[in-house]
C-alpha cells in the first residue's frame, strides 16, 4: 500500500476511534446525569413523604391530646347534667352522649391510621390486618387478607410505604369500584416484599387516563419508588383492578 493511502487510513481509523471515544464519552456523561435526576428525585420525594408523615403524626397527637380529651369532658358533664334534668330531658342528653361516644370512634380510628407508628408498634403484618379490619367497620367493605403467618422484619420506611399504598389502594375500592369486598395479599421472601390490593369492580381503562392519572396512584407509585420499589397497576373495564406493589432489594429482611 503506497504511503500515502496508509496515511489516509490511519487517520481515519484514528478519527473513528476519536469519535467512537467522544460517543462513548458522551452516553457515559449522560447516563450519569440521569441517574444523578433519578436519585435527587428520589431524595426530594422521600423528604416530601417524611414531611408528610410528621404532618400526619402530628395531627394524630392533636386529634388523641385534644380532640379526644375534650369530647371526653364533654361526655362526663353531658352525664352530670343529666342526673339533675327531667326524664324527657335526660334521654335527649342521653343520644346526644352516643353521639359523641360514635365521633370519639371516628377519631380515634383516624389518629390511628394517622400515625406512622402504627406500623413501628404493631408490626406489618398486624398492621395491615387492623387496617382490613378498619375498612370492614367504617366503610363496610369486607376485605379479605392473605398475610404471612409470623411478622416479617423490614427494612427502615418499606413498612410506612407498604401500609400507605395498601390504605390508599383499599380508599380507591370504596371509592371508585363500587363493589363491597376487596383482596389483600402480602407476600415475604428472600427477594422482597410482594403486596397487592384487588377488587372486581369498575374497574377502568389505564390507556384512557383517569384513575390512572389520579393524585393516589402518583402517590402510591412515589412511595414504592422512594423506598426502591416498584408499583404496577392493571385494569379492565369490566375485569376490577389489581393494585400491586414490589419491593425486591431489602424490603424484608
Amino acid at each position: 500500500m503506497p504511503e500515502r493511502e496508509l496515511t489516509l487510513v490511519t487517520l481515519f481509523v484514528a478519527g473513528s476511534l476519536t469519535v467512537a471515544i467522544l460517543l462513548a464519552a458522551f452516553l457515559a456523561a449522560l447516563l450519569l446525569s440521569q441517574r444523578r435526576r433519578i436519585a435527587l428525585e428520589r431524595q426530594h420525594t422521600k423528604r416530601i413523604l417524611a414531611a408528610q408523615e410528621e404532618e400526619r403524626s402530628r395531627v394524630a397527637r392533636e386529634l388523641h391530646d385534644d380532640a379526644l380529651q375534650r369530647l371526653a369532658v364533654i361526655r362526663h358533664e353531658l352525664d352530670d347534667v343529666g342526673r339533675v334534668v327531667g326524664p324527657e330531658a335526660r334521654h335527649r342528653l342521653g343520644g346526644v352522649g352516643g353521639e359523641l361516644e360514635d365521633l370519639a370512634a371516628v377519631l380515634r380510628t383516624a389518629a390511628h391510621q394517622l400515625h406512622p407508628s402504627v406500623v413501628e408498634k404493631a408490626g406489618l403484618v398486624r398492621a395491615l390486618g387492623d387496617l382490613a379490619a378498619e375498612f370492614g367497620r367504617t366503610a363496610g367493605l369486607d376485605v379479605e387478607v392473605t398475610l404471612p403467618a409470623a411478622e416479617v422484619a423490614v427494612a427502615p420506611g418499606v413498612g410506612v410505604a407498604v401500609y400507605r399504598i395498601a390504605q390508599e389502594a383499599l380508599r380507591n375500592v370504596v371509592r371508585h369500584a363500587g363493589v363491597a369486598r376487596a383482596d389483600l395479599t402480602l407476600e415475604a421472601g428472600q427477594e422482597g416484599l410482594a403486596l397487592s390490593v384487588g377488587d372486581a369492580g369498575k374497574g377502568f381503562d389505564a390507556g384512557q387516563g383517569g384513575q390512572e392519572n389520579g393524585l393516589g396512584l402518583i402517590a402510591m407509585r412515589q412511595r414504592a419508588e422512594a423506598v426502591g420499589g416498584r408499583l404496577t397497576v392493571t385494569a379492565r373495564p369490566a375485569g376490577g383492578t389489581v393494585v400491586a406493589a414490589v419491593f425486591p432489594s431489602g424490603g424484608a429482611r
